[in-house]
């Protein structure tokens, strides 16, 4: 009975002891994840993890199918002073010195992958890690193989059109069709927010409806956005007009509040109550930009001209203001374009119908009479009596020849032989 006790305790003795060497043993756990949806020509990117058992280092290697997956890159997760280090696909990771063992679950390592874009829906990839040991510094454990697997989910869905386009309180035209994405809409004053319902084609896109508060008497767009699961996106336009309030008086207000031409001054200087300025400009200028602001916002402007400006004239340029009831107030400018500084001045030449002898400089009172006049000679103050008479051709005043006072003579002389020969051949035939 002794042995059997005896033999009962040693037993159990001994299933301790091997418990104790079992826990002493199990240096923790691997697993390798990822993530749950993969789809052709993803980029993955999984994790390594080691869990507890006081790990201070760990082994394994890298194993996949490369007609599948192609492998882009590891980086360490795990700060120092484990170190990480891959030597083709064979992995090692332990702490430098042997400080800060793995207690709880903890990153080691990323490995990186590109899924080949050929693959068909429904594929399975996997990713494993074999041979993977794991030790506390005294004892390793061989954590087997731990592996991510996933299937080939479809390819995300590109559809970015709307299946549905309603609005509650207005009538968009022309009708709905997912192939058309401008509408418009009319709306009395009232109505101040288009009511828009859209629904996609595809379940996995998404619908957003930006509808702001309309404009009173103007236009605004209300748009619908889809987003597809690809990230493609298509926008669907409603541009909404509403009414002008009934009892709304529009303005008169026709005056400008500023008025410019670039480049250059006016004058005087700008006032809402003077209409009318002047701006000088060099000749190399033929036009001008002219620019204005209204007093009140909802008035408008037009210039008229201030183009093909001809130089050495005033141009005059318009600048009208439009208030919002029509009414019109004119401002002018007077563009002083300056003259051609290269341009000839024309000398006209002597009247043709005149006389010949009005294009020859005077005489200064010195004309020599006819020889055989009885005309008498008239002394010129402070000249000698005794002075000879002046002959045809000279001068009186420096004893010089004038070519006019030689010409003159002879040519009358000419006149009267030719006038004498006509009168004498005429007399002859008559007797």
């Amino acid at each position: 009975m002794k042995r059997k006790i005896f033999a009962a305790i040693v037993a159990v003795v001994f299933a301790l002891q091997l418990i104790a060497v079992m826990t002493v043993s199990a240096a923790g756990s691997a697993t390798l994840t990822g993530p749950s949806t993969v789809r052709a020509g993803d980029t993955i990117t999984l994790t390594f993890n080691v869990n507890g058992g006081n790990t201070e280092g760990a082994s394994g290697t890298l194993s996949y199918d490369s007609s599948q997956v192609t492998l882009s890159g590891t980086k360490q997760q795990i700060a120092s002073p484990w170190a990480v280090e891959f030597s083709g696909n064979n992995m090692v990771a332990y702490d430098n010195d042997l400080s800060k063992p793995i207690k709880n679950n903890t990153k080691l390592f990323t490995v990186t992958f590109k899924v080949k874009s050929g693959l068909s829906t429904g594929t399975n990839i996997k990713v494993s890690f074999t041979d993977v040991r794991l030790s506390d510094g005294t004892n390793e454990t061989n954590a087997g193989t731990v592996s991510y697997s996933a299937g080939i989910a479809a390819p995300l869905s590109g559809n970015c059109n709307l299946k549905t386009l309603t609005v509650s309180n207005a009538t968009i035209s022309p009708s709905f069709s997912a192939g058309t994405t401008s509408y418009t809409a009319s709306v009395p004053f009232e109505v101040s927010k288009l009511n828009v319902s859209a629904t996609a084609e595809d379940s996995s896109a998404k619908v957003t409806v930006d509808s702001p508060t309309l404009k009173v008497n103007g236009t605004t767009n209300v748009t619908v956005t889809v987003k597809a699961a690809t990230g493609a996106t298509k926008t669907y336009t409603i541009a909404v007009t509403r009414a002008q309030d009934p009892n709304y008086v529009p303005s008169g207000e026709n005056k400008l509040s500023g008025l410019n031409v670039r480049d250059f001054f006016i004058s005087p200087r700008f006032n809402e109550s003077t209409d009318r300025y002047v701006v000088w400009l060099p000749y190399e200028t033929n036009s001008i930009t002219v620019t204005a602001s209204t007093k009140d916002s909802k008035a408008t402007y037009r210039v008229e001209g201030g183009n093909n400006l001809i130089a050495g004239e005033d141009n005059e340029v318009k600048v009208i203001c439009v208030a919002e009831n029509g009414d019109e107030k004119s401002y002018t400018i007077i563009a002083k374009r300056a003259a051609d500084p290269n341009a000839e001045t024309t000398n006209k030449g002597p009247d043709s119908s005149g006389d010949v002898t009005d294009m020859l400089p005077a005489t200064s009172g010195n004309e020599t009479e006819p020889q055989g006049t009885d005309a008498p000679v008239t002394d010129k103050p402070g000249q000698d009596t005794d002075a000879p008479d002046t002959k045809p051709g000279e001068s009186g005043t420096d004893g010089k020849s004038s070519p006019l006072n030689i010409i003159v003579p002879i040519i009358s002389g000419i006149l009267c032989l030719i006038i004498g020969f006509i009168v004498g051949k005429v007399t002859g035939k008559k007797k």
